[in-house]
């Protein structure tokens, strides 16, 4: 049972205490996903739109949350993705929480968000970021300590594993209408991670370029792979193609199609957050 909608209405989940559910909490959207990773083809994928002139983004995701009661259903694990611009990439030595929160308050001395951190443990790198306000109290309270972390989490993590054998270092480069996010690996690392606004794909791709130049990655030997959003995607291809030898559309995971035949659909973070268990 493989089912893309914009609606739960018309799901019913008779074995929750079986499934996973992930949330992808962004910026006018919740997306969700539901699967149960020991039946094969049992993805269910939608969003839902927050209606924010209720006042906060905290009161539009309750709303949103309480008017779908799918969403609240005991299940075997939840887990949280946060879009979120103001973050920071800690090394071992910071990537403790209290650390974390030192080196966040001093980049950001005015964010008036949650304090937020996960580490990444493939990536030996912790991230520190803001939730907007209350929203971690609220899925601690409404999904009972739900593991959370931030948007680049599961790109760090699943691109990091990926590249574990690849000989040449990588840039990824992951597009979506008014922001991308740029990773790249080198021997056995991640050595950058980063998320950019742009307008304009020219923006897109200059952003992706100057990170290829500043870490000094080889135009004829090393690797440009792009993912995301695909009008965005096309776009962008042509222009990266003028400066590096080699840039490709990313392969999507082959073990994602295992939790449905719909998972190409599906947001791409969640499904690399459903491989990083």
């Amino acid at each position: 049972m493989s089912n893309l909608s914009n609606t739960t209405a018309d799901i019913h989940i008779e074995r929750p205490e079986y499934w996973t559910l992930e949330l992808g909490l962004c910026r006018d959207k919740v997306q969700y996903m539901l699967y149960d990773v020991d039946q094969d083809n049992s993805l269910m994928v939608g969003s839902i739109a927050l209606d924010l002139s209720a006042g906060t983004y905290l009161k539009a995701l309750e709303n949103a949350i309480y008017d779908n009661n799918v969403l609240l259903e005991e299940y075997k694990q939840v887990r949280v993705m946060v879009d979120s611009s103001q973050f920071v990439i800690l090394p071992p030595a910071y990537a403790d929480e209290m650390t974390a929160q030192d080196a966040f308050d001093a980049t950001y001395p005015d964010a008036k968000g949650d304090f937020a951190f996960c580490q990444l443990p493939r990536c030996n790198v912790g991230i520190a970021y803001a939730a907007p306000q209350g929203v971690m109290s609220f899925l601690d309270r409404t999904f009972g300590m739900p593991t959370v972390v931030h948007h680049l989490y599961p790109l760090c993590e699943h691109y990091r594993r990926q590249d574990e054998n690849r000989e040449v270092a990588c840039l990824h480069l992951n597009l979506h209408t008014d922001y991308i996010d740029v990773l790249i690996t080198r021997d056995r690392q991640l050595v950058m991670a980063c998320s950019y606004a742009y307008k304009d794909i020219n923006d897109a791709a200059y952003y992706a370029l100057h990170a290829w130049q500043t870490f000094g990655l080889d135009q004829q030997r090393d690797e440009l792979l792009v993912t995301g959003d695909k009008q965005p995607r096309t776009q962008v291809i042509p222009v990266l193609r003028q400066y590096v030898s080699y840039v490709m559309p990313a392969i999507f995971p082959a073990a994602a199609l295992k939790i449905g035949q719909d998972a190409v659909k599906a947001p791409l973070e969640l499904i690399l957050l459903a491989l990083c268990v």
